[in-house]
């Protein structure tokens, strides 16, 4: 993640692009949910996404998402040792996002 924010950077002191297209590649690559607390976000709501939605965020379609926490019989509510509680659904949608994240073996 961190290399697609220096590349801008190192694209501009190569002459590849200008100050300006390295700032504007600079900012599109800038996280911006840092700046948001979380107890600030909107619960997870996965009947709100449509098919397509679910199927390039999480790579399943909504009802196989329904038909995966049934087989798992997860708890409706999931609490972790430090008292931190998530609702089923939104704890596999996490699970689901750090799976389809490419794992850096280089590090």
């Amino acid at each position: 993640m961190a290399t697609f924010r220096v590349a801008p950077l190192i694209a501009n002191d190569l002459n590849l692009i200008d100050e300006e297209e390295a700032l504007l590649l600079s900012e599109v690559n800038t996280s911006k949910n840092l700046d948001i607390p979380f107890w600030k976000y909107d619960k997870f709501d996965l009947d709100s996404l449509t098919d397509d939605e679910c199927k390039s965020e999480f790579r399943f379609l909504e009802h196989d998402i329904y038909g995966l926490l049934e087989v798992l019989d997860l708890p409706d509510k999931i609490t972790c040792p430090n008292r931190f509680s998530v609702y089923s659904d939104e704890a596999l949608r996490l699970l689901f996002n750090v799976l389809r994240i490419p794992v850096d073996t280089k590090t």
